[in-house]
């Protein structure tokens, strides 16, 4: 059964959407433009993600959480509803395969090395299937755990890392052009993008007027979260080892010791990233699996969990094998589908309702 989320939920629920896949993907392609002013990048893209934020929060205001598609379908036509849900069901099952797939591929690099990459793609659907048959309730419950788990960890990370942080690695500031700056911004902004999930988990949304508020909320945490896995990471190695290294949060988390009896804690770390990670992949199904449920305005989505977790995996097994690819489309290709469907599908969404209500008020005005 699904039931009814707080706003505090949700907005940690946006948290999760973005977090554990941009800690992992973003410092190396920020740094690669931006360098030590690669925190820079991030206030940039903080601001284009707070834009994207009041735009999903409008449309959920603007139909009080009814189901998404199902609104679009009412304020334009069946068909076109019908069209828009097929495209965002497509580009729901392409990014939720490529976050299985990065984290198929860092549990590949980091931790069980000789294991098939199809056993672990097997066992993570599994266990996500069964996490969304629980319903977005249990999942918010389980992710208000993980979220509270920062305020063990961050401090153990600091405290770790005290001795080994030189800030002169942050220095020159401003060193970077703004086309520097705005291009290395570009590739953050698509993650914050990710807030649109609460299109469609605002109908399990307690108070869906509040959903602006969700969605701020939760970039501002990523923001600063993100931040400071960032300079953290900048202070410790330096912005040319992060250039080079593909997990450089996880490479300080390694370096992380307090005195000579607590060395090696990254895989205390890294413990935890998989369990966030096990939610953002989980939030995404459940997307998808909504995104389904309203397309074909099936009345229970139970039965197609299974078969839409397989479609995934299989696209994660045949179509990401190669992890250049992969990084292209993060680095380039990304901006463009997220843009399309984050952005302007929103915008379009609430142009059409005003279109109609400044009709139904110009009607009313010729009678």
């Amino acid at each position: 059964m699904n039931g009814k989320i707080g706003t505090a939920q949700a907005a940690m629920l946006v948290i999760s959407t973005i977090l554990p896949t941009a800690t992992v993907v973003l410092p190396v392609i920020i740094s690669n433009y931006a360098e030590q002013d690669a925190p820079l990048s991030i206030i940039l893209s903080t601001l284009a993600g707070l834009i994207v934020a009041v735009i999903v929060g409008t449309v959920i205001s603007l139909n009080k959480g009814a189901p998404f598609i199902p609104w679009v379908g009412e304020k334009s036509s069946p068909v076109a509803a019908v069209i828009l849900g097929l495209l965002l069901l497509q580009f729901y099952l392409d990014t939720t395969a490529a976050i299985l797939r990065e984290f198929v591929n860092f549990i590949k690099d980091n931790v069980l090395l000789n294991t098939p990459v199809t056993v672990l793609v097997i066992l993570i659907v599994l266990i996500s299937i069964y996490m969304v048959r629980q319903g977005i309730e249990s999942i918010a419950r389980v992710n208000t755990i993980v979220i509270l788990l920062f305020i063990f960890f961050v401090p153990l990370f600091i405290f770790g890392l005290i001795h080994e942080m030189d800030v002169h690695q942050l220095l020159p500031v401003f060193d970077h052009s703004l086309a520097a700056l705005t291009l290395a911004s570009i590739t953050p902004t698509t993650w914050m993008s990710e807030v649109a999930v609460l299109l469609f988990l605002a109908p399990y949304l307690r108070f869906p007027q509040k959903a602006r508020l969700a969605g701020v909320t939760g970039l501002l945490f990523v923001s600063l979260l993100m931040m400071f896995s960032l300079v953290t990471a900048l202070m410790v190695f330096g912005p040319e080892f992060i250039k080079l290294n593909a997990y450089p949060g996880f490479s300080a988390a390694g370096v992380v010791h307090i005195g000579k009896f607590f060395e090696k804690l990254d895989i205390l770390f890294i413990s935890y990233w998989v369990m966030s990670i096990y939610l953002k992949f989980a939030i995404f199904l459940f997307v998808t699996v909504e995104c389904f449920k309203q397309t074909f305005q099936v009345s229970s989505s139970r039965p197609f969990i299974g078969a839409l977790g397989l479609v995934i995996a299989l696209e994660c097994l045949f179509t990401w094998q190669n992890m250049d690819k992969l990084n292209l489309y993060n680095k380039e290709g990304r901006f463009v589908t997220f843009f399309l469907f984050n952005v302007l599908v929103p915008l379009a969404a609430i142009a059409l309702h005003r279109f109609g209500r400044s009709k139904a008020k110009q009607k009313e005005c010729e009678t």
